[in-house]
């Protein structure tokens, strides 16, 4: 069963849509999230972010979307 997204979890994966497979820096302003950087790697897209005036962007990989997810069950048992 599938659980509705909210409005904020389908504005933000619009906003990475066309980033897939890649990483991205993100900032916030006023409740408004943006990609202020991107790159193959996290230090491309943190210096593409910094270039632009946002040395403390949160990073964030987002995955290939044809592949699925699945927690290793190993790790969820030592937690």
């Amino acid at each position: 069963m599938e659980m509705p997204a909210t409005d904020n979890e389908t504005a933000f994966a619009e906003l990475v849509r066309e980033y897939e497979d890649q990483w991205v820096a993100i900032d916030d302003r006023d409740g408004v999230k943006f990609v202020v950087g991107s790159g193959k790697d996290a230090v491309e897209a943190a210096q593409a972010a910094e270039a632009k005036g946002f040395p403390d962007a949160a990073l964030l990989r987002v995955p290939s979307f044809s592949s699925t997810f699945i927690p290793s069950a190993t790790l969820a048992a030592s937690h």
